[in-house]
């Protein structure tokens, strides 16, 4: 996930009451102002629904940037005659929106912040009864259709490697077609058999597969609904990935900031692992070209990225020495584990907007792996770092795709490991 006007992703429109300014408007602004909406990071669209019982208005809010659309609570509502002002908070960042009615059509601007220091701006304008432009998804994230996943000496024959279920019944926001594509692409390039799953999980399901894959699973289809961190999966699922698990299969459980925390945590219980169900930065040990704390830096030499098979390959040419995490959650393991991607006593876990209560991610992780009974897992609390997507107007490369880091490697350690080639 990325730091931009588009990081909490939302399709419900989330309501906001707020009192009427004493200075009534001479208009009557009730309605659906909507249009389009110019930014720093590209161009989308705006929609503000205003409506009004007795003194007592409610706003809400939805814009489409970067290839998706967003619907960010509103706080500190006025109407002041043809003036109207708001603000809604993204994680740590503050977003204020200003505008005037003439007739039928509001113009205004919107500036970003951090902190004190405005880091972004952009204009709109509205009509009444308009539409916002359609939602470009060519702008936001996306598989990158030039990532190179060949494997130039794979572990397997073609086609004869283990067999990879890769989770897909569980509404999950990387699927082996989608986001998660390039990653699939590349073990396929080394021989692995990648079979997309559309069952419940069950002894019958697992039967026959030496990994399964799930990443990001959620409660709901859409990240923004309200019941998208609910358990993604059900009691009964939960033992029975645990179950083949103990049994021989390998588990890669990838579950990212919130909402997939609380989504996955039912499954990560079995595992006696604790997901933070937050949001985890570090201050301190970010990508500074980024300038996103949540893109945490991961390097051999700082002695976060820790020695186990999954960083240390089957030989030199294989090391990992640098990966780089898009912005996730903080992981706890049992004793047993091994905490490969070791979070600084520098990280926090918060949830956005201006209330949160942040705590302290010393002592965890967003990567740790296991020998549980006669299988393997490796938990990660981040998903991009697996993925190759491009982000934005900018197409960023994000993910694997990233030059100067190692997180290509790392994909393909992860899968040696857990199929028993690295010991």
């Amino acid at each position: 996930m990325i730091k931009s006007l588009t990081y909490f992703v939302s399709l419900m429109v989330i309501v906001c009451g707020v009192q009427y300014a004493p200075a009534q408007t001479k208009l009557d602004p009730a309605g659906t102002w909507a249009g389009t909406l110019t930014t720093d990071a590209g161009s989308g669209g705006l929609e503000i629904i205003l409506s009004r019982a007795g003194t007592q208005w409610q706003a809400s809010l939805k814009f489409r940037l970067q290839g998706q659309e967003v619907a960010p609570p509103v706080r500190d509502f006025k109407i002041d005659n043809e003036d109207i002002s708001f603000a809604f908070d993204l994680q740590r960042n503050v977003i204020k929106v200003s505008g005037k009615f003439a007739g039928d059509k509001l113009t205004g601007t919107v500036e970003a912040f951090s902190g004190d220091t405005k880091i972004g701006s952009g204009t709109f304008a509205l009509t009444l009864g308009g539409a916002m432009p359609a939602l470009q998804q060519t702008g936001g994230q996306m598989a990158d259709p030039n990532f190179n996943a060949k494997v130039e000496k794979p572990a397997y024959e073609d086609g004869r490697g283990p067999k990879v279920l890769f989770d897909e019944a569980h509404n999950n926001f990387h699927a082996a077609s989608g986001r998660y594509k390039p990653f699939a692409d590349l073990i396929t390039n080394d021989g692995y058999q990648v079979v997309p799953n559309k069952k419940l999980f069950s002894a019958d399901v697992l039967q026959g597969y030496r990994i399964l894959v799930i990443s990001n699973a959620l409660g709901a289809p859409s990240m923004g609904l309200p019941a998208a961190s609910d358990p993604a999966f059900t009691e009964a699922e939960s033992d029975a990935v645990r179950d083949w698990v103990r049994s021989g299969g390998s588990l890669l459980l990838i579950a990212d900031h919130a909402p997939m925390g609380s989504a996955n945590q039912i499954l990560a219980r079995r595992f006696d692992v604790d997901m933070s169900k937050m949001f985890t930065v570090d201050e301190q040990n970010y990508d500074k070209e980024s300038n996103n704390p949540g893109f945490i830096v991961y390097t051999r030499e700082s002695g976060r990225l820790a020695e186990h098979p999954v960083t240390r390959g089957r030989n030199d040419s294989e090391q990992v020495n640098k990966i780089i995490a898009f912005t996730g959650q903080s992981l706890k393991g049992p004793a047993n584990s091994v905490a490969f991607m070791k979070l600084a006593d520098t990280a926090m876990d918060a949830m956005p907007g201006a209330n949160t209560n942040p705590v302290s991610a010393a002592g965890r992780a967003q990567g740790i792996a296991m020998i549980f009974g006669n299988g393997r897992v490796i938990v990660l609390g981040e998903a991009g770092m697996l993925s190759a997507q491009v982000v934005g107007a900018q197409r960023m490369p994000f993910g694997m795709n990233r030059p100067g880091i190692d997180n290509r490697q790392l994909a393909l350690n992860i899968m040696h490991w857990l199929s028993g080639l690295l010991k």
